[in-house]
């Protein structure tokens, strides 16, 4: 009899257990569920929220869960980071064929709208079987189109622009705009592009150094240049400054003034009979100036020795 009680527990838990397992599924947080039924192939049209969902037992349905929070997939160098092991950065070819390994993260989701469940029904219906493990998805699906999306985006420009900032914020916005192109009608919302570092090979260094040398000797050149030029144009402007000047001051020596300064330049000495004046020799006008201007006192005596004779 104690027998058969604890056999007939031992069945009434596993009748349990198989009751619950088949009569409902749990759908875990951040996820929405489709039911897939296993007899007819066909799928729910009713979309499964987080939570318990019940289902009639032993029904032939399956739950296939879809994550709808974002998702980052991270291609990287460092072994220790990413979703493969080893090096998984993307190789590029440049504009210049020149060679860069990019490490470069992609942030996506799977946008659902309760309005439209047909969306996401469609989106299972394309892809099937991959969907049986959403990480397979992302291997078979996604990952080759991230990073095709990186190549073709680091092939628009040189590679001097693509290792600057904004040479690396202009490919990530390429490939974003690439990658909803082609996954928005799937209802695949591709969030964010992240270029993290760009790694050139040994080839690519040297080229970049060479061609930084270059524009260094380049600016050098220009400026040293634009030196000469405003050395130049100051020597001009002085000789220009020097002739205005003396064009003012030859034109402030008006004859009057002339004369005036040689005035300036007599010296005269009185003496009993008369006056010795003392002309600069290197101005024989005003000389025959001074003399015309100074009495003749020889010639003053002459009369007056006359006027006196005749008087007697």
């Amino acid at each position: 009899m104690k027998t058969f009680l604890i056999g007939l527990v031992v069945v009434a838990v596993l009748a349990v257990v198989t009751l619950v397992n088949t009569s409902g599924f749990v759908v875990k947080a951040g996820n929405v569920g489709l039911v897939i039924n296993h007899y007819t192939g066909k799928v729910d049209p009713r979309v499964r929220h987080a939570g318990f969902n019940a289902q009639p037992p032993f029904s032939g349905n399956e739950l296939l869960e879809i994550p709808t929070y974002e998702r980052t997939y991270t291609m990287v160098r460092e072994s220790s980071e990413g979703a493969h092991t080893g090096d998984d950065s993307v190789l590029v070819n440049t504009l210049s064929s020149n060679t860069l390994n990019v490490d470069a993260s992609v942030t996506y989701h799977i946008a659902y709208d309760p309005q439209h469940p047909e969306q996401l029904i469609a989106l299972y219906q394309k892809y099937r079987n991959q969907f049986a493990n959403f990480s397979a998805f992302e291997e078979a699906q996604l990952r080759p189109a991230f990073r095709q999306a990186v190549v073709d985006a680091f092939g628009l420009a040189a590679t001097s622009q693509n290792m600057t900032g904004a040479g690396k914020r202009q490919a990530a916005a390429y490939a974003l705009k690439e990658l909803n192109a082609r996954f928005n009608p799937d209802s695949i919302v591709v969030d964010e592009v992240r270029i993290r570092a760009i790694y050139p090979d040994e080839a690519t260094v040297t080229a970049l150094r060479s061609r930084l040398q270059a524009q260094q000797n380049l600016k050098l050149a220009q400026l040293n240049l634009q030196l000469q030029q405003l050395t130049n144009q100051k020597a001009v402007l002085a000789a220009q400054a020097g002739a205005q000047a003396a064009h003012i001051r030859a034109a402030s020596l008006t004859p009057r003034l002339v004369r005036f300064k040689h005035i300036k330049d007599i010296e005269i000495v009185g003496v009993p009979r008369g006056a010795i004046i003392n002309v600069p020799s290197g101005t024989p006008a005003a000389a025959s100036d001074a003399q015309a201007a100074t009495p003749d006192n020889s010639r003053s005596g002459a009369g007056q020795a006359g006027n006196a004779s005749s008087g007697q």
